[in-house]
């Protein structure tokens, strides 16, 4: 090789080497920096409300680019349920918009909890975006939480439109706060509430026969309809119906579930665990008032063991996922379940689907109780900050009005609105949709309407020790239930293990 060509081969290289370094040190940025530095042509909020998605409606101040988080990714953990399902669809369009990638895992109850305490206990941020349970979460790591007001109140931030008006009072008390109304730690997202599924196909088919043998009429969500009712109606399915093997079915399991459905009956008869002020609200650090031997809360277990002892043998194996699947199938005709569980009942494998009815629960000596448990959103506090800023604007995306009523008559959805507008606007949303459109058929929105009304909603006590408190509660009701202990032992047990978590705590 001559020297000549020598030289002209170095002298390629270096040219090539001088185009090339620049590109190679700006790999060492982060994926945001380099959108930034590549992109041109911003899509700021003038802009995006020409855009044909469900965002035009968001209040994003004016020259807000809408692409300034592109590349940034955001683990969402949330409970596999309605909610996160549908958002799994409809977030696609957001990251289209955005740039942000935002990965939900959604996963079952107890796993959630785990892993989201675990997240938020040892600070690792690795889910910016977390779904905020008030009993298993908000009460136990609010501190561990961003507060939300500052992001609300920057001028240079999306807005959450309608905040707190335009939420329902009383949901937002549980979801959102802690102790005091000082700090935003969630956005109400999801409203699960337990109402009554039953096959109403069998209620109109053997009405006539029922009320001729036993005297009244077992229309479910009447002030008729008492828990002592439902009893004997499950027993006279069981005996009298061969459309399916039993009358109702329970989630008794030593599970969240089993609490829960305790606790619709407690509060129908007039008791409640704690008498502690905002104990059931806005919430406290720990119980000092217990209630666990009044009249009320043994009547209940009375109540409660009968309720299971006439439901399908089962049920002391159930929980809700479990019951669910059994009505599901045939197999039961009355059940207390989330309202979630509606579109999973009636979709096109169900063997009952169209063949259910939805009612509140039954009534007790009081009034009925129907437990309201819904969740919010909330911000990791050991997020990176542009990890933070792109999560609120996924919050005040995802808690829009136009997102909660996609998610409600979205065909596999059905959850029901946190927002009032959007039972406003319900109506001329469903003349908007595209002729032909499948949609959810709302059945069992009544029921839960009516459940949510202030003399018929039952919220449980929010406690920060609440973890201890739960797990008293479900292993003495699932040991009742399981070996028919007498109710009034049983209370009496539950209160000495509260006590001895009282007398801890206030050391």
């Amino acid at each position: 090789m001559t020297r000549k060509r020598l030289l002209l081969i170095l002298m390629i290289i270096i040219i090539i080497l001088l185009f090339s370094l620049p590109r190679y040190f700006n790999c060492s940025k982060s994926p945001l920096e380099n959108e930034k530095a590549e992109r041109t042509d911003p899509i700021t909020a003038e802009r995006f409300e020409h855009e044909n998605t469900n965002f035009k409606n968001l209040q994003i101040p004016a020259g807000y680019d809408l692409r300034q988080f592109q590349g940034i990714t955001l683990n969402f953990i949330v409970e596999n349920n309605i909610n996160a399902n549908v958002l799994s669809h409809e977030t696609e369009a957001f990251s289209r918009m955005t740039g942000i990638n935002v990965k939900i895992r959604s996963m079952d109850y107890e796993t959630l909890i785990q892993q989201a305490n675990k997240d938020l206990l040892f600070q690792t941020g690795d889910y910016p975006l977390i779904y905020v349970d008030p009993y298993q979460t908000l009460n136990r790591f609010y501190d561990y939480l961003e507060d939300l007001n500052p992001y609300n109140e920057d001028p240079h931030l999306p807005k959450l439109a309608g905040f707190p008006d335009d939420f329902i009072e009383n949901q937002t008390e549980v979801l959102s706060y802690f102790k005091e109304k000082n700090h935003l730690y969630a956005v109400p997202f999801d409203s699960n509430t337990m109402i009554l599924y039953y096959r109403k196909d069998i209620f109109d088919k053997y009405r006539d026969q029922f009320y001729n043998e036993m005297g009244y009429d077992w229309t479910p969500g009447t002030k008729d309809f008492t828990w002592e009712r439902y009893i004997e109606v499950a027993q006279w399915i069981t005996e009298n119906v061969p459309e399916v093997k039993y009358g109702s079915g329970q989630m008794a399991q030593a599970h969240n579930s089993i609490y829960c459905e305790f606790s619709n009956i407690l509060a129908a008869y007039g008791g409640d665990y704690f008498a502690d002020p905002n104990v059931n609200t806005l919430g406290v650090d720990t119980f000092n008032e217990i209630r666990v031997l009044e009249p009320e809360f043994v009547k209940a277990l009375d109540v409660y063991k009968a309720v299971v002892k006439a439901a399908a043998p089962d049920s002391v194996n159930w929980n809700w996922t479990d019951l669910a699947n059994a009505f599901r199938n045939g197999e039961i005709a009355m059940m207390p379940n989330w309202d979630e569980n509606s579109t999973y009942i009636e979709n096109e494998e169900s063997k009952v689907r169209g063949k259910v009815g939805y009612a509140i629960l039954p009534y007790g000596e009081r009034r009925s109780a129907n437990i309201y448990g819904g969740s919010g959103i909330g911000i990791n506090k050991y997020a990176s900050e542009l990890q933070k800023k792109a999560a609120w604007l996924y919050i005040t995306w995802a808690t829009s009005t136009e997102m909660q009523l996609e998610i409600l008559v979205h065909p596999e959805g059905g959850s029901l609105p946190t927002r009032k507008s959007a039972y406003e606007r319900l109506d001329d949303y469903l003349d908007e949709l595209t002729p032909g459109t499948k949609y959810n058929d709302l059945k069992h929105m009544k029921a839960v309407l009516e459940a949510w009304k202030p003399e018929n909603i039952y919220f449980r006590p929010k406690i920060k020790n609440f973890y201890e408190v739960e797990k008293v509660l479900i292993s003495n009701l699932h040991e009742m239930v399981k070996n028919d202990l007498d109710s009034a032992y049983v209370s009496k047990k539950i209160y000495r293990e509260l006590q001895a978590i009282k007398n801890k705590t206030n050391k």
